[in-house]
């Protein structure tokens, strides 16, 4: 039997209100991949990270969670609207139960596109501001989507936290706010170590901070760092884009995002410009977490004006 339990603000940290956010443009990822890829010839990898927990890796790009059990299919994000049958398919090879929850980590096309399908007959789960932002016109670059139809609509939401129980164990759900995007949500196994952790994970890349929907790369790297305090050091953790990582390599990814923000803090105080930086290719040292779609240049614009 499936429970909710809504705790009142478990997570419930006050976002910085005083930095200036930064105005760049810059398309989403679901738009560039548009541009680098085939959907139609997009592969999906399968992998069986503890029993009943599958990671899905659409493409080499984006990651779906897969988890089964007595009560029914859950997955957590749905991919693109375009790869929707690749990846029932899938599905199917994995569990012959149509899907009966589906959590969207957040607002991205690459994580809610293939609601459209997956979301006719599951109850859809995510943050209120996922609902409120899929429910109604929304600018993605330099174009405006429909609105979704309401059935891919997340039709349970919640603030805080959420306990779920399901298939034997409590899925804790949190809301981490204001890294990624304002509608970031992270989910733990309790029995099964693994969290999960969208896109407050670029395993191997630098992350993309979407200042248009409310992330911020202070916030962002303050949540990894409450997600490392938080949870058991032996956690499996999955990203939204990347390769599964221990925690011990989370551990490592963010000393590396730290130590980059140090030596373009330092470059600023200098009196460097963004372009100067650039110019001097003050980030070398970290090339190879530019090879997706933050390259160091744009990991520059990010942080350039949230640097006092």
């Amino acid at each position: 039997m499936t429970n909710f339990v809504e705790p009142l603000n478990i997570v419930k940290r006050k976002i910085p209100t005083t930095m200036k956010r930064l105005l760049i443009i810059l398309t989403l990822i679901p738009l560039f991949a548009a541009a680098q890829h085939d959907y139609a010839k997009m592969h999906i990898s399968h992998s069986e990270l503890i029993p009943g927990i599958h990671r899905l890796f659409v493409g080499d790009v984006v990651t779906v969670v897969a988890y089964t059990g007595e009560e029914g299919l859950m997955i957590i994000d749905a991919a693109y609207e375009q790869t929707v049958t690749q990846l029932i398919d899938t599905l199917k090879r994995i569990s012959d139960q149509p899907v009966k929850y589906l959590i969207n980590t957040h607002i991205h096309a690459d994580h809610t596109g293939g609601n459209i399908e997956l979301g006719k007959n599951a109850t859809i789960i995510a943050h209120h501001s996922v609902k409120k932002w899929l429910a109604f016109d929304r600018k993605q670059g330099d174009k405006i989507p429909e609105p979704m139809p309401q059935h891919a609509i997340p039709n349970f939401t919640f603030e805080g936290s959420l306990n779920m129980d399901f298939n034997g164990q409590t899925l804790n759900i949190y809301h981490l706010p204001g890294g990624h995007t304002a509608g970031d949500i992270i989910i733990y196994f309790s029995k099964s170590n693994v969290l999960v952790l969208g896109d407050l994970l670029f395993a191997d890349n630098f992350p993309f901070v979407d200042t248009s929907q409310g992330g911020n790369p202070v916030v962002y790297l303050q949540n990894i760092k409450w997600i490392l305090e938080k949870f058991p050091p032996d956690a499996i953790v999955v990203g939204g884009h990347g390769p599964v990582y221990s925690m011990e390599q989370l551990r490592e990814w963010l000393t590396n995002l730290e130590l980059s923000v140090e030596v373009m803090t330092e470059a600023k105080n200098n009196g460097l410009t963004n372009q100067q930086m650039k110019e001097k290719q003050i980030l070398s040292k970290w090339d190879s977490y530019g090879n997706f779609f933050i390259t160091g240049d744009r990991w520059i614009d990010t942080w350039y004006d949230f640097i006092e």
